[in-house]
């Protein structure tokens, strides 16, 4: 189906969640003008959500003109955007991601840190596992969000600390999302940024193989650090605020 992974909300208001993560797939292009979304029921099945919730959701976006419906037919992205609710709702995002990686900073060079401490050849694995995916979806033009995704967590997994995996499980969505946003604001060329990823991945892979934690912490920092400066590229000014 199109449209990638639909995440389930774990708090707040399900019709919120739906809403929010439906208009970040339309305005990063997962869903293009024109595209078909899922039907009501389908999209109940995919938010684990309920018929009404579901409708509530899809009149905000009709409202808002970001999509149509049609009887029988289901509901549409229109073929105009309206300007001010994608700029909006990127800026909104993206203000949300930066807060997630100033978040994220806080907890994952520790645990890439402990990682190489504590690893397993099994984790080990994992974590080369999650790499190997990523670079091939990423040569193949798929979407990746849940791969990074899967590379953080194995990496917290790594850590043998279950507060960790709790962390990361709890930005998950925020994850990959800052993934699609970041590519879909970035200067850089999709291939280009995919390889910048890989390359920080493989470096912390590295010194957790070599079981050196500082080395450790310094790249997982390092690689959240040009996730935050890929966020901000296209538009300085919010780096004040991250």
């Amino acid at each position: 189906m199109k449209g990638g992974e639909f995440p389930t909300a774990a708090r707040g208001r399900l019709a919120d969640h739906a809403y929010n993560v439906l208009l970040h797939k339309i305005v990063t292009g997962e869903f293009r003008e024109g595209d078909p979304l899922p039907s009501e029921k389908e999209l109940c099945a995919l938010f684990e959500i309920s018929r009404p919730v579901v409708r509530e959701a899809l009149q905000r976006l009709r409202e808002q003109g970001v999509i149509t419906s049609r009887r029988g037919a289901g509901s549409f992205v229109q073929k105009a955007l309206p300007e001010e609710v994608s700029s909006t709702q990127v800026v909104r995002k993206r203000q949300e991601m930066l807060e997630n990686l100033e978040f994220r900073h806080a907890i994952e060079p520790q645990a890439a840190a402990l990682a190489a401490e504590r690893r397993l050849d099994s984790d080990l694995a994992a974590i080369q596992e999650a790499i190997d995916r990523y670079a091939r979806a990423a040569l193949e033009g798929s979407p990746a969000a849940h791969l990074d995704f899967r590379f953080h967590l194995a990496v917290a997994t790594a850590s043998h600390n279950r507060r960790f995996v709790d962390a990361i499980c709890s930005v998950e969505q925020d994850i990959s999302h800052g993934v699609n946003l970041s590519r879909f604001l970035s200067h850089f060329a999709h291939l280009e940024r995919s390889r910048s990823v890989l390359a920080d991945h493989t470096r912390i892979l590295v010194a957790i193989r070599q079981k050196r934690p500082e080395e450790a912490r310094r790249a997982m920092r390092a690689h959240l650090e040009n996730a935050r400066l890929r966020m901000i590229d296209a538009q300085p000014a919010l780096a004040d605020s991250a």
